[in-house]
């Protein structure tokens, strides 16, 4: 069971879609509300109340003429060159050090750098150009797109909707959209992890880690992103069980794990332990069962939230929904100019799922969707080198 009840946190949205973090995105609406309900239900031997607070978020709205999903080397390049080709352009990043570039240890075969430059730096010099021509760079998780109302006209057309990007952090309003989230997803592998997808597993901490007030969650995983979703859980959960089948020291550290460990009090670490199945109700999660390597028992954690954080192939396009075309393998379909079935949307990188994933090629993409959104905003019909600076 889940134990206490009586501080059972209920988490309800407003919104008129069903939040599900990644995989199954029901986001058929292209209109949202911006107000979150939240309740909590209580009792006691001599009152029995339910409150309801409606909170309206808060949040940064910006208005550019590019949004760029994603700050890979894809996500990057396009930026540099939209945002010297003076188009305001915004990169929303989820995290910088969590892409397939970040974890490669050297790059060696990315023309005109030192064999010996790691994945981060270059990425790094990547992000620090872009910015330098003038683009807007924020780490922020997507958690869903509006493409905008969909148009009876299959012309390409600058007059078409307005794209909206939401974030816990801010909104983002563009003439055009670039996807740029790579291929690092992951399809569900823990027993009950797809039955509660959205009913108290997640994938983003920052979405929906306010929803676990003085509630016991567990976080599993040993990459740096999971630390960090970690970290930002200890500010609302009661008690963080970070879960971590191997020894995450071998890959962030022995500093970074201890100093994690040792700022919060509400943190527990499960040393060499895996989690095999996650148990709930109707009413979402209530636990985990986990085994210790070298312990014949199953052990029960009551929680009610479960935060995975794992490596994967699989292309991130979780927050799309259901208006922009994939091909059978998963990508997402583009034709020579990196332009989707959706005027003004484009789709560069591993999201694509092509067989050739390597810097360059994303780099390529990225060039090419600039050059195909600057003749798409300025309504030329055909491409035009028209940003040459002395």
């Amino acid at each position: 069971g889940r134990g206490n009840t009586n501080n059972r946190l209920e988490r309800s949205f407003t919104h008129s879609y069903t939040h599900t973090s990644k995989f199954g995105n029901p986001f058929s609406n292209s209109r949202i509300s911006h107000s979150h309900s939240l309740s909590k239900s209580s009792s006691s031997s001599s009152t029995s109340s339910s409150t309801s607070t409606s909170t309206s978020l808060q949040m940064e709205v910006i208005d550019c003429d590019v949004a760029i999903i994603g700050g890979g080397p894809a996500g990057c390049t396009c930026g540099l060159y939209t945002a010297r080709g003076n188009l305001k352009t915004v990169i929303i990043d989820k995290n910088p050090s969590a892409g397939a570039l970040a974890i490669t240890s050297t790059i060696a075969n990315y023309p005109g750098i030192d064999p010996t430059t790691s994945g981060t730096q270059l990425l790094d010099n990547m992000r620090e150009q872009a910015v330098n021509y003038g683009a807007i760079y924020r780490q922020a998780q997507v958690f869903m797109v509006d493409f905008g109302e969909e148009s009876d006209s299959d012309s390409e057309s600058a007059d078409a909707p307005t794209k909206t990007v939401y974030t816990p952090e801010l909104t983002v309003n563009a003439r055009s959209l670039v996807l740029a989230t790579g291929a690092l997803g992951r399809k569900p592998t823990f027993q009950g992890e797809a039955d509660y997808l959205g009913k108290g597993v997640s994938y983003c901490a920052t979405c929906d880690g306010a929803f676990y007030q003085n509630s016991p969650v567990a976080v599993v995983g040993t990459t740096s992103e999971a630390i960090q979703e970690a970290e930002f859980l200890t500010k609302f959960a009661s008690t963080v069980h970070w879960i971590t089948p191997t020894d995450p020291t071998q890959v962030l550290g022995p500093d970074v794990v201890q100093n994690f460990l040792g700022s919060h009090d509400n943190v527990q670490q499960w040393e060499d332990t895996r989690m095999t199945c996650i148990d709930g109700d109707v009413s979402g999660v209530t636990g985990v069962q986990l085994k210790r390597r070298g312990v014949d028992d199953v052990e029960t954690l009551d929680v009610e939230g479960v935060f995975i954080y794992g490596p994967g192939a699989k292309p991130i396009t979780d927050y799309i929904g259901s208006r922009v075309q994939f091909r059978d393998d998963g990508g997402v379909d583009v034709d020579d100019e990196m332009a989707t079935n959706v005027p003004g949307v484009y789709a560069i990188g591993d999201i694509r799922n092509t067989p050739y994933k390597q810097v360059v090629v994303a780099a390529s993409d990225g060039c090419i969707a600039a050059m195909s959104i600057d003749k798409y905003l300025k309504g030329r019909k055909n491409i035009k080198v028209d940003w040459i600076h002395q």
